[in-house]
């Protein structure tokens, strides 16, 4: 995708330099003047912090604000974190090389009153089937990051990006208006399961449903969202970088939640590569409604492309556009992969 906005300069790479201009993003390339989203464009130029940085460029930095009428919506971030490591690596194992690392800056938390979670993930960035994938961090060295999950067939030379998690402490530092120990978010998870954390503010933001666990530390993965039930209206204003490279988003059996990664509020139904990602006629991808009744619009896929209820094709003139943080909810016969491309395009 190219960008125009005022007063930019690509750099020798296609990367933007974009100075404080207030722009959103449109499909067709361009940038025009925003009125709706008030994402604010900054020159955020990438400095070599560590050693071994191989590119310099410009990250497009923003804010997004999310209002919450009384009831609740789907709430997803749509920004990532500034990346602690970008460059290229070699993968063993589930072990990829990284220079410039404290040891155990990107250790999974540990502590007696919570449960083990990732701070940080790897994104595989370098072209190939395991371009996009997204691996949670469990250890570091100065040399070294480990990964869960990591795939046999993922060896050798790759790039890869290493991104601090979003957080429902994040989330909480960003809103405004949420009601202690009555407003909650529910993540839908593999094998069905769904589990449920309060707004309690403080200094974790979130706890368990025991109303006392700390669980700001819970992660939010990329691509992903969780239903907030909101006693009455509030409004989330998420900050970060806009995300300019593909990601792998599961979806699973059963029942999933998935977003785009997009700030500018552009991403149309049938034109962010979903269909795919579901099996067609069957598998229903609800949009949630943002007027607080948690009512959704359900559409379907016919292997290739989207669908509205009555199983009549989407295209690109007449799609629905998802609002900014909002995605679906899936009920899938079986797991499958959303390849979501970048709103975008970044090397």
């Amino acid at each position: 995708m190219e960008v125009i906005c005022d007063n930019y300069m690509p750099s020798k790479k296609s990367h933007l330099i974009l100075n404080r201009s207030c722009c959103t993003l449109s499909k067709e390339g361009e940038m025009k003047k925003m009125k709706k989203l008030n994402l604010l464009l900054g020159t955020l130029i990438a400095t070599a912090a560590l050693s071994h940085a191989v590119d310099s460029y410009s990250d497009v930095v923003g804010y997004s604000k999310l209002s919450i009428n009384q009831g609740g919506r789907l709430v997803a971030p749509v920004f990532v974190k500034a990346a602690v490591y970008s460059g290229s690596s070699t993968v063993t194992s589930g072990v990829f090389s990284a220079s410039g690392l404290s040891g155990g800056a990107l250790n999974q938390t540990a502590f007696s009153d919570r449960p083990n979670f990732p701070t940080h993930y790897v994104k595989v960035t370098s072209a190939g089937s395991y371009e996009g994938l997204v691996l949670d961090v469990v250890s570091n060295t100065a040399t070294s990051v480990t990964v869960a999950g990591a795939p046999a067939g993922l060896t050798g030379s790759v790039s890869i990006q290493v991104i601090p998690h979003y957080t429902l402490l994040d989330l909480a530092n960003q809103s405004a208006d949420l009601a202690p120990y009555s407003d909650a978010v529910t993540f839908y998870d593999s094998g069905n399961n769904k589990r449920t954390y309060y707004y309690a503010g403080g200094s974790d933001g979130f706890v368990a449903d025991d109303y006392s666990t700390p669980s700001g530390h819970v992660i939010i993965d990329p691509g992903t969202g969780v239903i907030l039930n909101a006693g009455g209206n509030s409004s989330i204003t998420m900050t970060g970088v806009v995300n300019n490279k593909k990601t792998l988003v599961p979806v699973y059996a059963g029942e999933s939640i998935v977003a785009p990664l997009d700030p500018s509020g552009i991403s149309k139904v049938s034109d962010i590569n979903l269909a795919p990602a579901i099996a067609a006629y069957s598998d229903a991808a609800s949009v949630v409604l943002l007027n607080g009744s948690l009512a959704t619009s359900t559409y379907y896929s016919d292997g290739t492309g989207m669908l509205d209820d009555g199983y009549n094709a989407l295209d690109s003139s007449t799609s629905p556009v998802l609002a900014v943080g909002n995605g679906f909810i899936i009920n899938a016969g079986a797991d499958g992969i959303w390849v979501q491309n970048p709103v975008i395009s970044g090397n």
